[in-house]
């Protein structure tokens, strides 16, 4: 179905997410931090990145506009419970293609994930 990577430095968000997504069918591997995700990034080919906004050292945004230099085209859906527009505007224009606002809905989630992997 599809390789994602799970970007978070929360273990438990982290882990409810890979929960979600692998019931679904994904093949999906963790990353704790932006560093972590640019090895994992070199290393294996995703097809989905889910990214947490807000992490220490490097933020999922800073992570973002790396990966938009490298990789334009690996769709990404960023999460955040500090998103406010001017958030939402900057991750959008670096190519994100959601921003789900913690606390989401398992059903938000899955929905998003089909929708960046399935463009219409």
């Amino acid at each position: 179905m599809g390789r994602i990577l799970v970007v978070d430095d929360n273990s438990t968000c982290r882990k409810s997410m890979m929960k979600i997504l692998e019931r679904e069918g994904y093949d999906v591997r963790e990353a704790f931090s932006a560093d972590s995700a640019l090895t994992a990034l070199h290393e294996q080919v995703f097809d989905l990145m889910v990214c947490d906004y807000r992490m220490p050292g490097k933020s999922g945004l800073d992570l973002l506009a790396e990966l938009h230099q490298s990789d334009p085209q690996l769709p990404v859906l960023m999460v955040s419970a500090f998103a406010d527009s001017e958030t939402v505007a900057d991750a959008n224009r670096l190519g994100a293609k959601a921003m789900l606002h913690k606390p989401f809905r398992r059903q938000e989630l899955v929905d998003k994930a089909y929708q960046a992997l399935h463009p219409s």
